[in-house]
């Protein structure tokens, strides 16, 4: 008889569902060979990699493969809850300045994909390359702090692109996800929420139903353990190198998510996108 999938670490939210359910889970409908499953009324997702702890991650040890039917149980794990991100006025200027080397230097970081193609001044592929004038759109509202033109740029973004996080999704929830730590003020702070809140909204019906669960984490500041350190780094001003490592472990997440998060990353904080609007930074 297999013995039950033993749990080595879990996020936040994954421990909440399993609780409700009793360890119960079930395919997602429509994603039926996707690690993304459900448990207790919300998504979670099941796997091996440690690389991908997120609120959502159920953690496996070893090879294990979770079998449906089976029930799993968190024990006396303490479960993961990423950071909560509040930056002084130093913290966001040493962000602006790590963000800009990191646009500077980002073919140390791998060849970039999906939409961060842009940071190196080459178009995304298809079909994202039809969308490019809305990222520069949405990059230009971020330079301006417009939080109206920010959500009109982000919504036709939303959704956008193949697999089970959307190019759009990842790219408007990072900038999102960074921008309202770095906001001036408790009313600066507000005003970003309230658009998020906005966007997360309209991501319930432009985007499926992975994409606007993991667009809600990002866009409220909860999302891939990889993201919170790189954003931790960056504004302790702790060294190219370590920035270098922190993007790397973040570019690495899916096949281009990781990429597209960092894009959205360095959107939110410097409002630039090409070399052209990297010139801007404020």
């Amino acid at each position: 008889m297999r013995p039950p999938s033993a749990i080595r670490a879990i996020g936040c939210i994954a421990h909440a569902a399993l609780e409700r359910s009793d360890g119960a889970w079930q395919p997602l409908p429509g994603f039926g060979d996707s690690p993304y499953v459900q448990a207790g009324g919300d998504i979670i997702w099941i796997g091996t990699s440690d690389a991908l702890m997120h609120p959502r991650s159920v953690v496996l040890d070893g090879a294990a493969r979770a079998v449906a039917g089976e029930r799993l149980r968190a024990g006396a794990l303490v479960p993961w809850r990423p950071p909560v991100l509040s930056f002084d006025a130093r913290a966001v200027a040493a962000l602006r300045a790590g963000c800009a080397a990191l646009h500077r230097d980002l073919m140390r970081i791998g060849a970039p994909q999906g939409f961060a193609a842009m940071l190196a001044g080459r178009p995304p592929g298809f079909p994202l390359d039809r969308a490019a004038f809305r990222v520069r759109e949405l990059a230009q509202s971020f330079d301006d702090n417009d939080v109206e033109a920010v959500y009109d740029a982000g919504l036709p973004l939303l959704g956008l692109g193949p697999g089970l996080t959307p190019s759009g999704d990842d790219l408007v929830g990072a900038a999102l996800f960074v921008r309202r730590s770095i906001a001036g003020s408790p009313a600066d702070a507000k005003r970003w929420s309230d658009v998020a809140g906005r966007l997360i909204d309209a991501a319930q019906l432009r985007s499926h139903a992975i994409g606007a669960a993991l667009f809600r984490d990002l866009a409220v500041g909860q999302s891939f353990a990889p993201l919170h350190r790189l954003a931790v780094i960056l504004a302790a001003a702790a060294g190219q190198a370590q920035a270098i490592d922190a993007a790397r472990a973040l570019a690495a997440i899916g096949h281009s998510s990781g990429w597209d998060m960092l894009a959205g990353f360095i959107i939110g904080v410097t409002g630039a996108m090409t070399s052209a609007a990297e010139r801007r930074i404020r």
